[in-house]
């Protein structure tokens, strides 16, 4: 995944960022004034992000504040945004999420922050061959009778017939402050995670209680994948020496 750690530095996905025209476009000077708060240059470009309904970003940035992306300036959140999709979905003609959803961009970094725990839990299941492991990226999904947008990504199980074990992370565009987790076809559960409620309460933590929050977050989220594999007849063992359920391990009985 892409880092906004350095702005002035092109953003680049599947290799974009060495082309010339993106790197050109991180200093390239526009003529409006930049969104940023406290900034007060006026040599922003606009952000390129148009979603499904054709509503455009109103924002703009300067050099040190954009973000660039396979050739296109973007704001800090719908960088965010594109990042998450899979390779090759921007610029066609499949319809980019709303202008105001987080949904992608949520349940993309929710997932890389537990993808590693994800993929040992379920690789402890393999006792046969014939079973891979396959990881789907972030992609649009449909749900409930009134056709919900929502974003997923899902860690699966498969054997020579297609069927097996599946666990995914989701965010409805509806509900974009929720991360919901689902084993097979059931929804297990919902948590909103503690850096957008802490935004919504207009608090800023220590570092180190955010950094703990998170932490705690990602193991209940585990927990959760724990409850539901359990429903679908997979047994807990936990790690000797590790008491927590969030380090456990999951066998077929």
């Amino acid at each position: 995944m892409a880092s906004w750690s350095r702005s002035r530095q092109p953003v680049t996905i599947s290799g974009v960022g060495s082309e010339r025209g993106a790197a050109l476009l991180v200093d390239l000077a526009g003529d409006r004034p930049c969104t940023q708060p406290g900034c007060a240059r006026t040599t922003g470009l606009a952000c390129g992000y148009v979603d499904r309904r054709g509503h455009d970003c109103r924002t703009a940035w300067c050099p040190d504040h954009r973000l660039v992306i396979d050739g296109r300036v973007y704001c800090r959140r719908h960088a965010g945004v594109v990042s998450a999709l899979p390779v090759g979905y921007v610029g066609h003609t499949a319809p980019m999420p709303d202008l105001e959803t987080r949904a992608p961009s949520l349940v993309s970094w929710v997932a890389r922050e537990i993808d590693a725990d994800i993929r040992q839990l379920l690789l402890a299941e393999l006792r046969d061959d014939r079973v891979r492991l396959v990881t789907d990226p972030v992609y649009l999904v449909f749900i409930g009778c009134d056709r919900r947008r929502a974003w997923e990504r899902a860690w699966k199980l498969v054997d020579h017939s297609g069927q097996g074990l599946r666990v995914s992370l989701l965010v409805e565009e509806c509900a974009d402050a929720e991360v919901a987790v689902r084993v097979n076809a059931a929804v297990v559960d919902r948590l909103t995670p503690p850096w957008i409620v802490q935004r919504l309460h207009g608090a800023m933590p220590p570092p180190e209680v955010d950094a703990q929050r998170r932490k705690d977050f990602n193991r209940r989220l585990l927990g959760i994948i724990h409850r539901g594999m359990e429903r679908e007849g997979y047994q807990t063992l936990v790690v000797a020496g590790v008491p927590d359920p969030g380090e456990a391990v999951l066998q077929r009985p």
